[in-house]
C-alpha cells in the first residue's frame, strides 16, 4: 500500500469490519465542520464543494449532504468503498471513489473543503510522512482559498478515552503511539501551508452510540470490537484477559462501571479532537 501499513497484515481486515464497523458510530463534531465551512463560504453552505477523504462507510458524507452543495468521498478499502455507495447512493450531491489520501485522484483546485476524520494514525508513522505527503495533496486539491477540517485524537485520548480503555491497556497505547500530538500536527499543517484556525476537544461527544456499551457480550463479541480498530492490537493474551475481565464483572453486575470512568475521562479530555485550519 502506498499511504497505509498493510491492513491485513498489521491492521484490521476492513474489507470483513466494515460490515459492522458504523453500525454504532456517529459523526462527532458535525457542528464544528459545518461552521468552518460556513466561514469559508460567507454563510453559502449550499454552494460548497467538500472532498472527504477517508471517507469509511460514507458517515460523514451522508451527515454533511443536506448542507452543502457537493460531497466526493476518497476511500482506499474496497469493503468500506461498497458501504459508503450503499449509503449514500439516494444523495444526488454524492458521490464516492476509490483513491489513495497520498494520491488524490482528483485535480488541481477541485474543492472548497477538505475534511479527514479518524484517518491519520493509519497513514505510514516513520517521521510522520504519510501525514505530510496527504497535507500536500489537500493543499493542491483546494482551490485558493479553501479549509482543511481533521478530526483525529491525541496520543492521550486515544490511549485513556477508547472503547476498550480499562480492559486493554497495551492496545490502547500501541495504536495512541501511531496519533501525532495535536500540537505536532499543527506545527505539520502550518508546515504545508494552511493557517491553523482552532484545535478543539470533544468533551460531551463520542465516537460511538450510547447503546453500544449497553451490548452485554461487550468484548466476547467480534461484531463489538470491530467497531474499534485498536483492538486489532490485543495480544490473544491481553485479549483473552480483557474478555475474562469482562466475564468477571458481569457476574458481579460492574461492567457499566468500565465505562463510566471512560466517560469521566472523556468529559476531561475528550475522545478526539477537530483541527481547522484555513489554505
Amino acid at each position: 500500500l502506498t499511504f497505509l501499513d498493510s491492513m491485513a497484515g498489521e491492521y484490521e481486515d476492513y474489507n470483513t469490519t466494515s460490515k459492522d464497523y458504523d453500525t454504532g458510530r456517529r459523526p462527532v463534531g458535525l457542528e464544528v465542520f459545518i461552521g468552518a465551512i460556513a466561514r469559508l463560504m460567507d454563510g453559502q453552505l449550499n454552494k460548497a464543494t467538500v472532498v472527504d477523504i477517508g471517507c469509511g462507510t460514507g458517515n460523514y458524507a451522508a451527515a454533511l449532504s443536506p448542507f452543502v452543495g457537493q460531497i466526493t468521498g476518497v476511500e482506499y478499502n474496497s469493503g468500506m468503498l461498497e458501504q459508503a455507495r450503499r449509503k449514500t447512493a439516494h444523495l444526488s450531491n454524492v458521490k464516492v471513489i476509490q483513491g489513495d489520501a497520498t494520491n488524490i485522484p482528483l485535480p488541481d483546485g477541485v474543492c472548497d473543503v477538505v475534511t479527514c476524520t479518524q484517518v491519520i494514525h493509519h497513514f505510514i508513522a516513520e517521521e510522520f510522512s504519510g501525514l505530510c505527503q496527504f497535507l500536500r495533496e489537500a493543499k493542491r486539491i483546494l482551490k485558493q482559498k479553501g479549509v482543511l477540517i481533521i478530526n483525529t485524537s491525541s496520543p492521550e485520548q486515544a490511549s485513556k478515552c477508547w472503547m476498550g480503555a480499562g480492559l486493554a491497556p497495551i492496545a490502547g497505547n500501541i495504536v495512541s503511539e501511531r496519533f501525532p500530538p495535536i500540537d505536532v500536527l499543527c506545527s505539520k499543517m502550518s508546515d504545508a501551508g494552511f493557517t491553523v484556525n482552532a484545535a478543539l476537544s470533544h468533551c460531551f461527544q463520542t465516537l460511538h452510540a450510547p447503546s453500544v456499551f449497553k451490548d452485554p457480550l461487550g468484548p466476547l463479541s467480534k461484531e463489538w470490537r470491530s467497531l474499534a480498530s485498536s483492538w486489532f492490537y490485543a495480544s490473544d493474551e491481553e485479549l483473552e484477559q480483557a474478555q475474562l475481565e469482562w466475564k468477571r464483572r458481569q457476574k458481579e453486575g460492574t461492567t457499566h462501571e468500565l465505562f463510566e470512568e471512560r466517560n469521566k475521562m472523556i468529559k476531561q479530555i475528550g475522545e478526539t479532537t477537530t483541527v481547522i485550519a484555513y489554505k
